[in-house]
């Protein structure tokens, strides 16, 4: 019973893997709704798969390197896919022929295995990440769902479907997943560097929720990486 329970977290862990990987079935079969409420399912077994692992002190080498695989799939490749699925249907890059902006997805599951396998060899007791999480750029794509199947017409909106958005996005990204820059965890009463950054953030995430609704997602995304930017500079020079 024990060994059961100490495997609660692991499972959560596979039910983050499963939702990547249905997911991903479903961008592909065009049901990018589903696939949207799927990788947010898996962002509560992500957050709970921790949590729960230190409740019953079940953290160990084997979920940490469970739990890089999982993110890897449905916070890296399924957004991916959900970039490539709006370039074709934008039509951006003709099945026929070769054309390299297709392929501007691989971006974000690259960088993501590099993030991944760089968190599991560090052993990072700082109150912070360095570079952007996995998960909350898998999210920011992913939310780029509702933004153009249920936001309507909007200056946001047709930004979100132009080319150089969901071409260059994944490239910009990528770039600041594997970053040396020090985001916050978000984890109240750690990280004294940013401690006044861990309350401004989800004010800012709030204000965009309740202006700009379905299409607030990358918006919630900027609202952490650029203060997060901010405060790493402002550490700096006062360090300095």
């Amino acid at each position: 019973m024990r060994e059961l329970i100490q495997n609660i977290p692991n499972a959560l862990t596979l039910g983050n893997l499963a939702c990547g990987c249905i997911g991903i079935e479903r961008v592909m079969a065009g049901d990018v709704n589903t696939a949207f409420w799927l990788i947010c399912i898996a962002a509560v077994l992500d957050f709970f798969d921790g949590f729960t692992a230190r409740l019953l002190k079940a953290d160990g080498e084997m979920g940490k390197q469970l739990d890089s695989l999982a993110d890897l799939v449905t916070f890296a490749v399924l957004p991916g896919i959900v970039l490539f699925h709006y370039t074709m249907k934008f039509e951006y890059c003709m099945p026929n022929g070769f054309c390299s902006s297709r392929y501007a997805w691989l971006a974000l599951p690259i960088a993501g295995a590099w993030r991944l396998a760089r968190f599991n060899v560090q052993n990072n007791t700082s109150g912070h990440f360095t570079g952007v999480p996995t998960p909350i750029t898998g999210l920011a794509f992913a939310s780029l769902i509702p933004a153009l199947e249920l936001a309507g017409s909007s200056s946001l909106v047709n930004l979100y479907s132009g080319f150089y958005f969901l071409t260059m996005g994944p490239v910009i990204a990528a770039y600041l997943m594997v970053s040396d820059f020090e985001m916050p965890a978000l984890k109240f009463g750690k990280g004294k560097s940013f401690a006044v950054w861990q309350w401004v953030i989800p004010c800012i995430w709030i204000v965009s929720v309740v202006i700009f609704g379905y299409a607030s997602g990358p918006l919630i995304y900027l609202g952490y990486v650029i203060p997060s930017i901010i405060a790493n500079f402002a550490t700096n020079k006062s360090n300095g």
